[in-house]
């Protein structure tokens, strides 16, 4: 599998999401045979620590 991670500050783990599709990141990736898996997360500097994530 081959993991491509987006992290957002103070923002959301979808739009780290929508970032990932829509700057196409898994392109590089695409004629190598092997599962992609998106992941989405947020880090609060609030709370300091990752509040939310989403895996595609």
């Amino acid at each position: 599998m081959i993991y491509i991670f987006e992290f957002k500050m103070d923002g959301s783990a979808k739009d780290a999401l929508e970032q990932i599709d829509r700057r196409d990141y898994p392109i590089a990736y695409q004629n190598d045979g092997r599962k992609i898996v998106k992941v989405g997360m947020n880090y609060s500097s609030a709370d300091r620590q990752l509040t939310e994530w989403c895996i595609r």
